[in-house]
């Protein structure tokens, strides 16, 4: 059980012990998360390894593939990760989640979180290269992306751009050529839930955007050109989500233009690989 847990569960029941067993929830909920004693994963064995197979399959197979190369989640099969490459960062990152992205923490126990690391470190012998960026011309494919692709108007990279659609800066560092391909040619196949389209008709008319947040009583949404929006339900006639991304498919790009926008989204490796692609 992890000390500050514990010990902030057991001030909220001293500060209001009129909740009695809920105060014991908190206790019990604390106790049973995933600790972290060792540095280095003490699992090694095949049957280790089988049972990270089966803790994969169940718990991350979704987002990041099978075999860790496709899915909403970032690609596993890679020699670097950016989040954290030791076990002990690797084991953070499973247990924690990582802010401000799809990745959630995993309420399992620290020794199926190691059995989990053994499963990424066999994606990593067979990594390959995550996303090349040839065939095609990157300085051509950057001037596709902040000209007539549009495509900054919704996504940035770096400080510039739009925030409806996915942060687009480490792109060739989570995701394979191949995905980005589908992506490109069909953006509904796979939607992650912060990106999902969300439509609210009233007097105001329609506002149509990505839902931010949503409970029983109202519902927060970004429009397409950044404006945030607030809307009672009891105050509007319909709340649909009627699936998919409000990002056009670019099955209009000729094979020419298309390996050049690959090319330049294969280079996006963060703000130093940023800097060297061609003018």
């Amino acid at each position: 059980m992890r000390a500050a847990q514990l010990i902030a569960a057991l001030a909220t029941c001293r500060l209001r012990p009129v909740l009695g067993r809920a105060c014991l929830g908190l206790i019990l909920a604390a106790s049973v998360l995933p600790g972290q004693h060792a540095e280095e994963n003490p699992f090694s064995t095949s049957d280790d390894l089988a049972e990270g197979r089966r803790l994969y399959r169940t718990n991350c197979g979704v987002c990041h593939g099978m075999e860790g190369r496709s899915g909403r989640g970032a690609r596993l099969a890679v020699r670097e990760h950016r989040h954290g490459n030791s076990d002990a960062e690797l084991f953070r990152i499973i247990q924690n989640g990582i802010p401000g992205t799809e990745m959630p923490g995993l309420w399992l126990d620290e020794d199926s979180v190691w059995k989990i690391i053994l499963v990424v470190r066999e994606f990593e012998k067979d990594a390959g290269v995550a996303c090349a960026a040839e065939p095609g011309d990157p300085a051509a494919g950057k001037e596709l992306y902040f000209g007539a692709g549009g495509c900054r108007a919704c996504h940035t990279i770096g400080q510039e751009g739009g925030r409806i659609g996915p942060d687009l800066s480490y792109i060739g560092f989570n995701y394979s050529r191949n995905q980005l391909r589908i992506a490109l040619r069909d953006p509904s196949r796979d939607v992650g839930p912060r990106y999902r389209t969300v439509q609210v008709a009233g007097s105001h008319g329609m506002s149509q955007g990505v839902l931010l947040n949503e409970d029983a009583y109202s519902v927060h949404l970004m429009e397409h050109s950044g404006r945030l929006r607030s809307f009672l339900k009891d105050e509007v006639d319909s709340v649909r989500k009627p699936g998919g991304t409000l990002m056009p498919a670019y099955g209009h790009f000729n094979s020419a233009e298309m390996d050049d926008i690959l090319a330049f989204l294969c280079t996006l490796r963060g703000p130093e690989a940023e800097q060297e692609v061609p003018e």
